[in-house]
């Protein structure tokens, strides 16, 4: 008599699995990937205080931090911001005045030939910055240094 004939379709059960775990590992991946980048286009990662004025829609294109002692007396970390704003710099130059005008945030002077607003921390006068608008057209780059 024969031995009987043993069934293989736990095998097929077991790579049906691995399959599925591969696809929904791929999706989690792919939307972690998805998150990371949309954050830090709108600024999530910002080296900007979180109380920063930010402008609504613009896109962060650059971030640098440094820490060192050449910067403004009294502060040791440079934070470079770059963003992107699909807004005319008259918009965005109006937002900036407004805002930086408020809160704990004062504006120390405007240059508008050049585009630049010049700010302090009202809490901590050593906290200074600049915004510095550009405008191509319908565009706008909005550049913010700020030394704390």
């Amino acid at each position: 008599m024969p031995p009987p004939h043993r069934s293989r379709s736990w095998i097929w059960w077991l790579v049906g699995g691995c399959g599925v775990l591969l696809v929904l590992g791929a999706v989690g991946a792919g939307f972690g990937v998805y998150s990371l980048v949309t954050r830090f286009q709108h600024g999530g990662f910002s080296c900007l205080p979180s109380d920063f004025p930010t402008y609504p829609g613009a896109s962060a294109v650059n971030e640098n931090a440094q820490i060192g002692n050449e910067f403004s007396p009294g502060d040791n970390n440079r934070c470079n911001m770059a963003f992107d704003s699909n807004d005319d710099v008259a918009t965005v130059t109006t937002f900036y005045q407004a805002q930086l005008n408020s809160g704990d945030w004062t504006i120390v002077s405007t240059d508008s030939v050049n585009g630049v607003i010049n700010f302090q921390l009202k809490s901590r006068p050593e906290t200074v910055g600049t915004v510095t608008l550009l405008g191509r057209g319908q565009h706008s780059e909005i550049g913010i240094q700020l030394d704390s």
